[in-house]
């Protein structure tokens, strides 16, 4: 029976390390998944500024053919007004009403056009520089996740191989110990836990005397009557 209680502590120390793997790895994968989206945050914010400069030298290019369109139609006019085909007094002040008319068109396009071609190159600049900011980020990111993937790797290896050793062990233990000490392991950190005269480490309170006795003297698998933990 004193073999039998070996084999509880021993795989109570195996669920221990077991338990800090699997905590280490969900820890690291948290951390794995927190710069996975850090780095999602940095591509989207460059979708975003890349989308808004096309959608910027779209509108200069709209302007630009419209001003050149404006420009075409004031030739035209212009041509037509000093072409000396205009006779008619009051046809030539509608061709004068045209053409400054025009004018003002190309002068508040070229205005326009002005303030697009800024925001055409404040957007270039900063999407140039946040780019190269960009890079240079992911670049650490993508490092850092790989040694979290390496060392999650190594951690679950680590863990297989401490599985399979924790099988061979509760293999070794009869089916009615190992069913109560996965019970209490559901409610107690520790399944097996010291007496420290007659008190169960456990539960701090005081076993019979008797029951000290039996475990003292390793007197088969002893529990405490208080909360049933293996006392060794």
């Amino acid at each position: 029976m004193s073999d039998i209680l070996g084999l509880l502590q021993k795989l109570q120390e195996i669920d221990h390390r077991g338990d800090n793997l699997k905590q280490r790895i969900a820890k690291r994968t948290r951390e794995g998944e927190t710069l996975e989206g850090e780095k999602r945050r940095i591509e989207e914010e460059l979708r975003l500024l890349k989308q808004a400069l096309e959608k910027a030298r779209l509108a200069l290019a709209r302007k630009e053919l419209e001003l050149k369109e404006a420009e075409e139609k004031w030739m035209t006019t212009k041509n037509k007004l000093y072409s000396g085909e205009i006779t008619s007094s009051k046809e030539l002040a509608q061709w004068e009403k045209s053409m400054k008319k025009l004018e003002e068109t190309k002068s508040l396009l070229e205005d326009e056009i002005l303030l697009e071609m800024e925001n055409v190159e404040n957007l270039e600049r900063e999407f140039r520089e946040k780019t190269k900011l960009s890079s240079e980020r992911e670049k650490d990111l993508t490092q850092r996740i790989a040694l979290i993937e390496t060392e999650i790797a190594t951690l679950r290896s680590e863990l297989s191989s401490l599985e399979a050793e924790r099988e061979s062990i509760a293999a070794l233990l009869p089916q009615e110990i190992l069913i109560r000490y996965e019970d209490l392991r559901k409610k107690f950190p520790n399944a097996v836990v010291p007496l420290a005269g007659e008190v169960c480490e456990g539960c701090h309170l005081t076993v019979p005397t008797v029951v000290a006795k039996a475990v003292r003297r390793k007197e088969g698998v002893v529990r405490c009557p208080n909360c049933g933990r293996f006392l060794c």
